[in-house]
């Protein structure tokens, strides 16, 4: 069952042995996480405890936006290799009949369309010589990339009507 909107962020804490009875919320924003208790004892029950809750939630998600899909794009990942977001160097093997190993180099460029899917294009290093293709695969990226609209798919659940 899907998790309401109103209670994005929020989730309950209830734990006889520490005897805690709290509301928490955490949100996670550009790669920090914000965490609050609202305990039940301190905000005079539970009820009061979760409006105190939601309210925090509604300030946190209004000073820390969600992460926009091009801030998401931009984000350079731990296993890329060529200091460019989306962009790689890849070689295509191919075996030959007499047993040898050919490779074709490519730099390829990857972005997102839509809402589940993506583009990628490919530019052979053969045709047309390694900074030329490199240039063209960032270039292509940064186009698809600009034409992105909208907050990052997983930052959408935050937004709280």
């Amino acid at each position: 069952m899907a998790k309401s909107k109103t209670m994005y962020g929020i989730s309950r804490i209830d734990d006889d042995i520490h005897r805690t009875h709290a509301w928490r919320v955490s949100i996670r924003r550009q790669g920090k996480l914000l965490v609050k208790n609202f305990p039940d004892k301190t905000y005079g029950g539970k009820r009061k405890a979760l409006a105190e809750a939601k309210l925090h939630r509604d300030k946190v998600v209004a000073e820390h936006p969600p992460t926009t899909r091009k801030q998401f794009c931009s984000t350079l990942r731990r296993h890329n290799n060529s200091g460019i977001p989306g962009v790689y160097r890849y070689a295509k093997r191919y075996k030959l009949k007499n047993g040898s190993v050919k490779e074709i180099w490519y730099w390829e460029a990857h972005w997102p369309v839509g809402t589940n899917s993506s583009e990628k294009a490919t530019f052979s290093v053969a045709i047309y010589g390694e900074r030329k293709a490199k240039r063209m695969a960032i270039a292509t990226r940064e186009a698809g990339v600009s034409k992105l609209e909208g907050v990052f798919w997983a930052s959408q659940r935050g937004v709280v009507s």
